[in-house]
């Protein structure tokens, strides 16, 4: 069973760009870089489902450790195209 984490964005940001972003960000993994993953292999595919400015990114399950590298991933993603919104988490 997945797990999923949502984001509460401080704007509304269409799914095609989020996607577009978490794509950027997945493919964009490498180890010794500080990144958070400590791995070569790219970071899980996540389903993104936007509802005005909020963002469940549901996933294959993985543990606080997990959820942690995750968050950090998607703030990085968000960031880089849009560094003025304020992302806060919740789980659900």
């Amino acid at each position: 069973m997945p797990e999923v984490l949502t984001a509460y964005l401080s704007e509304a940001v269409p799914e095609p760009e989020l996607s577009k972003w978490w794509e950027s960000e997945r493919t964009t993994f490498t180890a010794g870089t500080g990144d958070g993953i400590d791995t070569s292999i790219f970071a899980p595919e996540l389903v993104l489902t936007p509802r005005g400015n909020e963002v469940d990114l549901s996933f294959p399950a993985g543990g606080e450790a997990e959820h942690r590298k995750l968050k950090s991933a998607f703030e990085r993603a968000v960031h880089r195209y849009r560094p003025e919104l304020r992302i806060e988490w919740r789980r659900r």
